[in-house]
């Protein structure tokens, strides 16, 4: 069976030519809350691998790249299958289903995808290895909250749950 580029996994961590980092800082108007104490951020005000279990990515960026995908998987925008990694299997079949849905819905034919942005995200950890996390997604027609439940597994993040509002 091979695997077409639309089914591919989404890469959540990519380089970009000369240099440029690939997620440029937070918007001025971006407020990113998490858990960790004043102590266990780096030197440069960073969140610190330690606070983190197993060296995970920083949930909040992560978060803020996962949110929209998500959203766009549920707008029938983005195939499902590229959330394969970040996503549990029922999520993921969940989202495929809606976002099936919406493309046969008389207001989803013929609809350009939407750009969105993130406009704020907000994280909390209720134990180690767990993340618990809530982002605003704008879109050109409408805000959207996605809620989202991570836990660290084999050295990644996987949405266990996910709501969308």
């Amino acid at each position: 069976m091979s695997v077409t580029a639309a089914e591919q996994t989404l890469p959540l961590e990519w380089q970009v030519p000369g240099g440029l980092p690939a997620t440029p800082p937070p918007a001025r108007h971006l407020r990113l809350v998490t858990p960790l104490e004043p102590d266990d951020h780096d030197a440069d005000g960073s969140a610190g691998a330690s606070a983190r279990p197993g060296g995970l990515p920083a949930p909040a960026p992560w978060v803020a790249r996962l949110a929209p995908a998500i959203i766009e998987v549920a707008a029938g925008e983005r195939p499902a299958g590229q959330l394969t990694r970040w996503v549990t299997r029922d999520i993921r079949e969940t989202l495929a289903r809606r976002g099936a849905a919406a493309l046969r819905h008389p207001a989803g034919k013929d609809r350009p995808p939407q750009c969105r942005r993130v406009r704020s995200v907000r994280v909390t950890s209720p134990a180690p290895g767990i993340i618990e996390a809530s982002a605003v997604v704008i879109g050109s027609v409408r805000a959207r909250a996605v809620a989202l439940r991570l836990e660290a597994v084999r050295g990644r993040w996987l949405a266990t749950a996910v709501e969308l509002g």
